[in-house]
């Protein structure tokens, strides 16, 4: 299969694998820094469904057990999508790990998550699969597609299925990159019907590794994010992969509240979504970047902005 039609994880930089003994509950700071606990006495995920696209997921892991659903395997069909990899649990957790005093405690903790295996045990994959994937999950409940991998090439194919999914009011976030100043964010992020999240460290600054470009969306946590990994552990992983699943959660958190509450405002489309974040964000700390929409996109998604904003919309 030609190089083109791969798709891969971004680098991402690991730190050591905790045990769950070792954990207790920890809360990150990409859940303190936004204060999500605020966010949760108005909405917590309740309703929604998230399909990841990634390398599976733990399926056994006690903070996530609860909030998975049935999902499925491209890689290999006869098996369940189980994660060999690490990277696809990470995500996971950060959207979803219940609050249930140990380990740690995703962004929308009360949402469901379809896991759906397209990387191998070495993070690579069929761009082929990604778009069969695509589909697959548009017509099987998703309300919401995350991607946190990607290519520097474009597939057709791919672009395809996001826009498959686009029109049964499913949208697709992904991942920037982690290739740095780059002249564009990676396929299948670069798409106008994907929302492109490039990440930033503790210190709201642009992580080194973001990619860049016109594209580039949001910004959010990526650097030195603590969440699940396999056997039932956790580690510490940093990447524009651990951004794009911050923003998912929030976005799992914006369509339960509308739902709970009878919100009269379309949550089906990026551009609803993205209009929305837009009102809602804070410019990274660079000031060479910052303002810069190559550099930062629209700016850092601001979770906190979000509790006026669901008060200001209850009925």
């Amino acid at each position: 299969m030609k190089n083109k039609h791969k798709c891969h994880l971004p680098p991402y930089i690991v730190d050591p694998i905790i045990s769950l003994q070792a954990a207790q509950q920890k809360i990150g700071w990409n859940i303190t820094a936004f204060n999500l606990p605020d966010t949760w006495k108005q909405t917590r995920g309740e309703g929604v469904k998230v399909a990841i696209l990634d390398s599976g997921c733990d399926l056994d892991h006690p903070d996530l057990k609860r909030n998975l659903l049935k999902g499925k395997n491209f890689v290999n069909p006869s098996q369940p999508p189980k994660d060999m990899c690490g990277h696809g649990t990470h995500v996971a957790g950060t959207i979803a790990a219940e609050n249930n005093k140990i380990g740690m405690v995703g962004v929308a903790p009360k949402c469901k998550i379809i896991p759906v295996k397209v990387l191998d045990a070495n993070g690579n994959g069929s761009m082929g699969n990604v778009a069969k994937a695509i589909r697959w999950a548009a017509i099987s409940g998703a309300d919401i597609i995350s991607l946190s991998l990607g290519s520097p090439s474009k597939l057709q194919q791919v672009r395809k299925a996001i826009q498959y999914a686009a029109k049964r009011g499913i949208p697709t976030f992904c991942a920037a990159g982690n290739a740095g100043k780059t002249k564009e964010v990676f396929y299948p992020a670069a798409y106008p019907e994907t929302i492109a999240v490039g990440s930033i460290d503790e210190n709201f600054k642009r992580s080194s590794f973001s990619n860049t470009g016109e594209n580039l969306d949001f910004m959010a946590p990526g650097g030195k994010i603590f969440s699940t990994y396999p056997p039932d552990w956790y580690s510490i992983l940093s990447g524009t992969s651990m951004a794009c699943p911050f923003v998912v959660g929030v976005a799992a958190l914006l369509l339960s509240f509308t739902r709970k509450n009878n919100v009269s405002i379309s949550l089906k489309t990026v551009a609803d979504y993205r209009k929305i974040f837009r009102q809602n964000t804070i410019p990274i700390s660079n000031k060479k970047y910052a303002g810069n929409k190559f550099f930062q996109g629209f700016g850092v998604i601001d979770p906190r902005k979000f509790v006026e904003w669901c008060k200001n919309n209850s009925n």
